[in-house]
């Protein structure tokens, strides 16, 4: 659920990008019915271009969930890693589906029509990033770089510029090995959230300098909302779900199902916070639309439900 943190201790830089080119629109791009309802290797979800569906990437590309059920995508089937859903549509990095005539990795690309194309925004070939974090209306860019190349250091960069320049993060304070993941702010390009075995870190300076949050160990999930955020924990064998407020420190426990599994990707509605989606270790999929205590299941051991 957590891979080690690799981190490069350097001057900030700013790199720049030198080519960004796009994909050739397919006009017969569409969610249709299921073909495969089996899923594994889940990659992210997020309500893309703003909603209503919710959106999940798997290794065999995306699919889609409404009050109709299921569908997938007929092509494009990419295997979107770092997903990140966006008001304008998504970003993700990964590697092409198989008999692609693109360069794999895919580096940092973006998608404003559902996944019909997509623009190369930078480290085309070059990069493949496991670890994303982008704002959902700033579209700030956060990525942790596992792979070092002349261009971008190992480390956590950011950009304001949607990949055509970047700078170097410097991670004071940041005091844990192992990360669970990334969340941007949506609106506050300067702060962003990393979950980790430590706890929860929190900063407000685009990731020069790190806090704890509160006393949480073994986050396993952070998202962030304008207000606050929630975040998921696994801890002496129990999953635990917290909602919290930024300003105010209060945080609630939010109930779950029985016997669930760590949480390992949440996902808020941004036009009704109260809708929540969460995916778990083992591919299950669960999604909440009120302020009970009911969870409706989508997928079970990565077999979505009809």
């Amino acid at each position: 659920m957590m891979k080690k943190l690799a981190k490069s201790i350097g001057v900030a830089s700013i790199v720049l990008i030198l080519s960004a080119c796009n994909t050739t629109k397919d006009d017969t791009y569409t969610f249709n019915e299921l073909k495969n309802s089996k899923i594994d290797h889940l990659h992210g979800l997020g309500y893309i271009n703003g909603g209503p569906q919710v959106v999940i990437s798997t290794h065999e590309g995306l699919y889609a969930y409404d009050e109709e059920g299921w569908k997938e995508a007929n092509s494009e089937k990419h295997d979107y890693m770092g997903f990140q859903a966006v008001r304008e549509g998504f970003f993700s990095s990964g590697h092409p589906e198989p008999n692609s005539n693109l360069k794999n990795p895919l580096g940092l690309v973006k998608s404003t029509d559902r996944g019909a194309s997509f623009d190369k925004l930078a480290f085309y070939g070059e990069i493949d990033f496991h670890y994303m974090a982008v704002g959902y209306e700033s579209n700030a860019i956060y990525a942790l770089n596992e792979m070092p190349t002349k261009e971008m250091t190992a480390g956590l960069h950011y950009s304001l510029d949607e990949g055509e320049s970047w700078k170097e993060a410097s991670m004071n304070g940041f005091d844990s090995e192992f990360i669970s993941n990334l969340a941007a702010h949506p609106t506050r390009e300067e702060m962003i959230g990393i979950g980790s075995q430590e706890g929860l870190y929190i900063s407000q300076d685009y990731g020069e300098n790190f806090a704890p949050l509160n006393n949480a160990r073994k986050v396993t999930f952070v998202a962030l909302t304008k207000t606050g955020g929630l975040y998921a924990s696994y801890e002496n064998d129990v999953v635990k779900l917290h909602s919290f407020l930024l300003d105010e420190k209060a945080e609630s426990e939010i109930l779950l199902p029985d016997e669930i599994a760590p949480i390992i990707y949440i996902a808020v509605n941004p036009v009704d916070q109260q809708e929540i989606v969460i995916a778990t270790y083992t591919n299950d999929i669960y999604r909440k639309t009120d302020d009970g205590v009911n969870w409706e299941t989508l997928a079970r051991e990565g077999e979505l439900l009809h």
